[in-house]
């Protein structure tokens, strides 16, 4: 057991000296000099003294010489007699017992017999702490000479465990995990031996395995215990602990796990009010900045900043106390009821004494506003050029910006032509114009929105050369008139949030109507700091300085029943005058104030606050406009598909119809040369005569046939035909025709529906071409093969040959052959002569014929391959449109996350800036 130092009240005398006298013996006993106790150093040799103790012990009737044995035992080990002392402490019974198992299982240590020690080590039982101690500590020597780390790593945890103050045993445990990096025991054991000891020394060890990153595997709540302890002890080291362990978790899974962990255990804590935890402070607030910078989703921040924010204010020094504060409110402003209302009140009451910060307050809103444009375009929700425009001419605080506004009647453009001196503006108009000092003269138009016909999407910068506005610091903003056609009054609630001082500018002849009043109203509820003067215009259009004076008097007083601040300067723009000039630049350095820095700074916050709620305007926008563009897409695709239908009619349709009138002509051809062919065969019985060479008569009669069907073919059929494709080809060509122009009026529809020249359907009219060059090859001559039409092997003709050499010797026979031939021509059927002559003749037309509808669907080839080429890219936009429409749905929640964390930062500096107010 270990002694504390101080020994517990129930204690005795008695029980006290028993276990002084237990501690002396077990650690002789552990030291192997209990012989010590039976033989006192200085006398004789404790060999003999043990000897003759042992001999008196079994002179004895009733001796008990295990003590004896014992210390023997122990004598012969420190003599390296192993094998005397294993046998003296063999048998060893009662309180030695388990010591003289151990120290046997030490004497086979120092003979090399591990196993046999191990063994001994293992069979050991016992209450004693130091003997449980001793043996840890022996096999943790044993596993290390067998190379058994993990069995050496738990024999030394074991006695640590036991008594880590025994011989200084976290001391060696500790050189032993370092010197194996053994760093997740190290941890361990530098952590408990925090907080077992309340040890600076210790804490200092655990700090610095912590800052060389080898905590990462413990989870946040390891160090829960050695957190409470060091708040306890000592502010340093727990500020210490605590940013060593935050470094080590950031960027880590575990990063979030640590502050929701941390913050939820330090609300529990009592705090070091007189340290200034500075380094914590500043801490708090890089962490803080960092949690809202979008990264995080807001359920995880839900979880984690309450608590955060609680303690950052309650660690805060004077140097983000502000911040601090600011942070609270801003977070209880978007959940309220997240944080307790004693720390809200906290927080209100800080920042509500602390003089704001404008320089940093300008720095910090700028910083916002980059990020908020940077996201934008990562977020393809591009911020607008009216509003970057605005925001750099705020952070312009050399020049005053003085907006004028009257009603559409006030002469308001001639006053300010009038003080420039120059005639600037025209008449009255419904865009904003922005006049200001410059080295050259320049317009400039400055579009908002993607429609610059819009006047509300642009506005007009017109710089000049102008002493005027150089002397007095000034731009001028021109808005319509209030009660403008074009909604004017929407631009002056556009354009207020840029001005220092409103000017309205109001006509003598009726000055400031209720209307007028109703209007400037309106103005003062959305910027209740804004100074707003008068000028009271045309007062030369009033006659008598008594009608003067009780002009100016009424409308003073009625102004000052609505704006008790506000100065009135009466004013004549067609009277030039420079004393009127002189003293209205005396009311301007009077009325129209200096830009400030905090105000500036409170007109870039709504700048923002506009901005943000713009973004998301803008994103919903998207998404309509998507919704819109994937609608209308399909509906062109069912057009195209449409289109594509009847593109496939018309092919069919023109492919049916050209292939039917040439088949009709080729058909005309072939009745007509089945009827004519054969009547120039006959026509040929005529050629037989009485005197005709009878012998030689059927060769005559073939050639002759041969030749009248050649030239049948040349003179009447070959002409007839080309003519007729001709025909055939001129109707086909208007056909075609006809087609492109349906197509071409298809094609038009189409591009006004997508806006641009996308579909263009020409077809291919080569294929005409291509028609009159083969009609001409087929049509430019005819070779019709001679036919054994008389010379052919039948029955009859050979019987007519045959015959006729034999009637040659016979003339009175003539008559009869003449007879007999003519019979045979006339009435011999020519059919399948016809046909062949037919189908040779009529063959290049036939596949002429067959090529035709392939003809027909080139021809159409372009407009098809166009129209489904358009479908599929039609296809594919709305494909990438509803993925992109998907992604934009499914990133909504963050999207709008990120703009609450924007709103949050917002808020925060609005609360820093503008709390006191």
């Amino acid at each position: 057991m270990r002694c504390s130092g101080t020994i517990d009240g129930e204690f005795d005398t008695y029980k006290l000296y028993l276990w002084r006298k237990a501690m002396t013996i077990e650690t002789r006993l552990s030291k192997k000099t209990y012989y010590e106790q039976l033989a006192p150093e200085g006398k004789e040799n404790p060999v003999q003294t043990l000897g003759a103790m042992l001999f008196e012990e079994h002179l004895k009737e009733d001796g008990d010489a295990t003590d004896v044995r014992f210390a023997q035992g122990e004598v012969y080990f420190h003599y390296k007699d192993y094998e005397a002392a294993i046998f003296k402490w063999e048998n060893i019974t009662g309180y030695f017992e388990q010591w003289a198992v151990k120290n046997r299982a030490d004497a086979y240590m120092e003979l090399g017999m591990l196993s046999a020690a191990l063994d001994l080590y293992k069979s050991i039982e016992t209450d004693s702490t130091v003997l449980q101690v001793e043996t840890a500590l022996q096999l943790f020597s044993l596993y290390l000479q067998q190379e058994k780390q993990e069995a050496a790593v738990s024999s030394i945890k074991k006695a640590v465990r036991l008594d880590p103050d025994y011989q200084n045993i976290a001391l060696i445990a500790r050189a032993f995990f370092e010197e194996h990096e053994d760093w997740d025991n190290a941890v361990e054991l530098a952590v408990n031996e925090t907080i077992r000891t309340e040890s600076l020394d210790w804490a200092d060890v655990m700090i610095s395995y912590i800052k060389r990153g080898l905590t990462d595997r413990f989870e946040p709540s390891y160090f829960t215990d050695a957190l409470i302890t060091l708040n306890r002890i000592s502010a340093e080291h727990f500020e210490e602990l605590v940013l060593s362990l935050w470094d080590s978790y950031e960027g880590k899974p575990g990063y979030m796990p640590w502050l929701l962990h941390f913050n939820e255990v330090y609300q529990t804590l009592d705090g070091e009010t007189s340290h200034s935890w500075r380094r914590l402070s500043k801490r708090y607030e890089e962490t803080y900045l960092h949690l809202i910078s979008g990264r995080y989703s807001v359920k995880e921040l839900e979880r984690v900043l309450p608590a955060f924010l609680v303690n950052w204010l309650k660690v805060s020094d004077s140097n983000h106390a502000v911040l601090s504060s600011a942070a609270v409110l801003a977070w209880n402003d978007l959940f309220p009821g997240s944080i307790s209302e004693e720390t809200v009140y906290q927080a209100g009451n800080l920042v509500s004494w602390k003089q704001p910060d404008s320089a940093a307050g300008m720095e910090e809103s700028i910083k916002l506003f980059d990020a908020v444009e940077k996201w934008s375009l990562e977020n393809e929700v591009e911020t607008d050029a009216q509003t970057n425009w605005m925001v750099e001419e705020l952070l312009d605080l050399s020049t005053r910006h003085l907006l004028v506004a009257g009603s559409a009647s006030s002469g308001k453009s001639s006053f300010i032509n009038s003080v420039l001196d120059e005639p600037v503006l025209g008449e009255e108009s419904s865009t904003v114009v922005i006049v200001r000092d410059a080295d050259e003269t320049e317009i400039r138009e400055v579009t908002v929105g993607e429609d610059s016909r819009q006047s509300a999407g642009r506005f007009i910068e017109y710089s000049l050369p102008s002493a005027f506005l150089r002397e007095n610091q000034l731009m001028m903003i021109d808005s319509p008139g209030f009660n403008s056609r074009l909604g004017g009054r929407n631009e002056v609630h556009n354009y207020i949030n840029l001005a220092d001082s409103l000017l309205f500018v109001l006509s003598a002849n009726a000055p400031f109507t209720p209307q007028e009043a109703e209007f400037l109203v309106r103005i003062r509820e959305q910027n209740p700091g804004m100074p707003v003067h008068f000028l009271l215009n045309k007062i030369d259009t009033i006659y008598g300085e008594e009608e003067v004076r009780r002009v100016y008097e009424d409308t003073e007083e009625r102004i000052h029943s609505v704006f008790p601040e506000a100065k009135i300067f009466a004013y004549s723009s067609h009277y030039k005058s420079s004393q009127q000039v002189s003293r209205f630049r005396e009311f301007l350095q009077m009325a129209v104030q200096a830009p400030g820095m905090g105000s500036r700074v409170e007109k870039l916050l709504y700048v923002i606050r506009n901005t943000i709620t713009d973004l998301f305007d803008k994103r919903m926008q998207h998404e309509r406009s998507l919704e819109k563009s994937i609608t209308w897409n399909e509906d062109m695709v069912s057009k195209l598909n449409g289109a594509l239908h009847q593109l496939e009619d018309l092919e069919k349709e023109k492919a049916e119809d050209i292939s039917r009138y040439l088949h009709t002509v080729k058909e005309e051809i072939r009745t007509d040369m089945k009827v004519k062919i054969p009547e120039l065969i006959r026509s040929c019985a005529k050629l037989v005569r009485e005197d005709s060479d009878f012998g030689k008569i059927h060769l005559q009669l073939n050639e002759e046939m041969n030749n009248r069907i050649q030239l049948y073919m040349e003179d009447t059929i070959l002409p007839m035909y080309r003519d007729s494709l001709h025909e055939w080809i001129a109707s086909s060509h208007e056909d075609l025709k006809n087609s492109q122009a349906f197509l071409n009026e298809m094609a038009n529809g189409f591009n006004k529906l997508f806006g641009t020249e996308r579909i263009e359907l020409e077809c291919d009219f080569r294929v005409v071409d291509d028609w009159r060059r083969d009609v001409h090859r087929m049509t430019s001559g005819v070779q019709v093969e001679k036919h054994n039409i008389l010379l052919r092997h039948t029955p009859s003709q050979l019987l007519l040959k045959s015959a006729g050499k034999l009637i040659n010797a016979i003339a009175q026979s003539k008559s009869v052959m003449v007879n007999r031939y003519t019979q045979y021509i006339e009435n011999e059927d020519y059919t399948e002569l016809t046909e062949s002559i037919i189908a040779k003749f009529l063959l290049p037309f036939d596949v002429f014929e067959s090529g035709i509808v392939r003809d027909v669907n080139l021809f159409f080839d372009h407009p098809n391959d166009v129209l489904k080429r358009t479908v599929n890219e039609t296809h594919a936009e709305i494909s990438a449109k509803q993925s992109k429409l998907l992604e934009m749905k499914n990133s909504l929640p963050q999207f709008r996350e990120s703009l609450t964390m924007f709103e949050l930062r917002l808020r925060q500096y609005e609360w820093m800036l503008l709390g006191s107010r």
